[in-house]
């Protein structure tokens, strides 16, 4: 049986899809898998800033078009990438394939975010990035940037930038973390919800198929915990939102924000019962709105 898996065009996504199906393959040994590159709005509009783009789900959709219309079988996603709301006929397999979910900072001169100069310029195109970063330092002056890895790396070497934030993970699976001169506390620097785990999604109807795929760990459900506030958020890419959520025995502290923009976003710190995992998402909205009054 060949499976056809689709994903983004990127250098990271094909080593992303090619890591997905290297652990499925050992699930299903006796399947072939053939990955089919989707080009997708999010790579074909490289200059427009997120936040200006209109459309949720531009480095998703026309993947999830390509599942719904039996193009491919398999999609392969940056979780982070995956919206709070999804398609009622697609689901994603329980999350198994995990990397480093900190952001990390690259800068010029190798110094960490707080030994940067004053109004020392960063690039990002995360509202979420910003926001914490303008906790933080917010003399810190911030440069727009859309663009692939490889994309950006060359950008901050032409530049007259400090540095520029990424996710952690995709560096590291592209043999990059060399470059990396500070990971950043998600304590501080919170991550979006699920960053660094890659998503499996299949349509319902052929959920059976891949009932092999469903295990539970820690990190699964801290995912869980993460992708349920994100739900209860009902945000986009068009706001700053963060979630980052770590079992301690029988606790879950969660660090979380979630705003308008960068300079109105809240924060808030939370430790809970794991016993109640599933109220998390709530509660944490509960006394993000606190924060309002």
């Amino acid at each position: 049986m060949n499976i056809k898996v689709g994903t983004r065009e990127s250098k990271l996504a094909l080593k992303q899809t090619e890591l997905a199906i290297q652990a499925l393959s050992k699930i299903f040994p006796e399947r072939s898998f053939e990955i089919v590159p989707i080009r997708v709005k999010g790579d074909q509009d490289k200059k427009t800033p997120l936040v200006q783009m209109k459309q949720t789900g531009i480095f998703i959709k026309e993947i999830e078009l390509a599942l719904l219309d039996h193009t491919i079988d398999l999609a392969i996603h940056s979780l982070k990438d995956v919206g709070s709301v999804m398609h009622p006929d697609l689901m994603l397999l329980q999350h198994a394939l995990f990397e480093d979910p900190r952001d990390c900072l690259i800068s010029k001169d190798h110094q960490t975010l707080m030994e940067l100069r004053p109004e020392a310029k960063i690039a990002t195109g995360s509202l979420r990035r910003r926001a914490c970063i303008h906790r933080l330092r917010p003399d810190i002056q911030f440069v727009d940037l859309r663009g692939n890895i490889e994309t950006r790396l060359q950008k901050l070497k032409e530049s007259d930038w400090d540095g520029l934030i990424l996710a952690s993970a995709g560096l590291k699976r592209l043999g990059l973390e060399a470059l990396i001169d500070e990971y950043l506390d998600p304590s501080f620097v919170i991550p979006a919800c699920g960053q660094g785990t890659l998503a499996l999604q299949i349509r319902k109807e052929d959920q059976r198929q891949y009932e092999k795929c469903f295990s539970e760990t820690s990190r699964a459900l801290e995912v869980q915990i993460e992708r349920d506030f994100l739900m209860q958020s009902h945000a986009g890419c068009h706001v700053p939102v963060g979630c980052y959520a770590k079992i301690h025995g029988q606790t879950v502290v969660v660090d979380a924000c979630f705003g308008e923009d960068e300079f109105s976003c809240r924060f808030v710190h939370e430790t809970f019962s794991l016993d109640h995992w599933e109220q998390i998402g709530s509660q944490l909205q509960k006394k993000l709105k606190e924060q309002e009054l």
